[in-house]
């Protein structure tokens, strides 16, 4: 299955005032041209998506929290799964777009024994599931975003061919992070100084 697509659908299910989070893959840029708006927090290193949406699933108890990640991104820090067990937030739900490949360089380990789902069912995580179809996906999306989580949906998706575009001022670096802050006062569940 398509990743784009999979993000695509998925932007169909979030609301105005949900949070995303992308980590440092394609998924920022294919995320940003579904859902340009809304408090998204693109391009986080590897290893911070997982660990950044469980901070925004704490702060934000009543929103769903929607964490985008890659296999590799979760692989260098996939102890955030333990946490995410161990807080066992209501709110969060975890995509990981499994290529098999750290964007163009060489196969991750979930090419060969690997299996991401059972690491999150092992670390504590009891809706822990893999997708290999769009279909699978849709459905299990829209059971996530319906139930009491956590979640997490490793999607077995194609390796992505070329770049994508999107507006960097936007994606990544300081404009960014400036631009999500204003989301996040601007939001009407914040209680920090207005």
């Amino acid at each position: 299955m398509k990743r784009f697509d999979c993000l695509k659908f998925l932007a169909s299910l979030v609301d105005e005032h949900m949070f995303a989070v992308t980590s440092l893959s394609i998924n920022a840029p294919f995320w940003f041209n579904v859902r340009p708006q809304g408090p998204n927090f693109f391009a986080l290193n590897m290893g911070l998506c997982l660990p950044f949406a469980l901070g925004l699933a704490v702060a934000f108890p009543r929103r769903k929290i929607i964490a985008i990640d890659s296999d590799g991104s979760l692989m260098n820090d996939s102890s955030s799964l333990i946490t995410v067990a161990d807080v066992n937030p209501a709110n969060l739900v975890a995509f990981v777009m499994d290529n098999g490949s750290y964007a163009f360089m060489s196969e991750t380990f979930t090419t060969r024994r690997t299996d991401l789902a059972k690491m999150a069912q092992g670390a504590g995580i009891a809706n822990a599931s893999t997708v290999t179809t769009l279909e699978e996906f849709t459905a299990a999306a829209k059971q996530a975003m319906e139930n009491v989580g956590p979640t997490l949906i490793v999607a077995k998706v194609e390796r992505d061919a070329g770049r994508v575009s999107a507006d960097r001022s936007r994606t990544s670096g300081r404009p960014m992070r400036e631009w999500f802050m204003d989301a996040v006062r601007r939001h009407p569940d914040y209680r920090g100084r207005r």
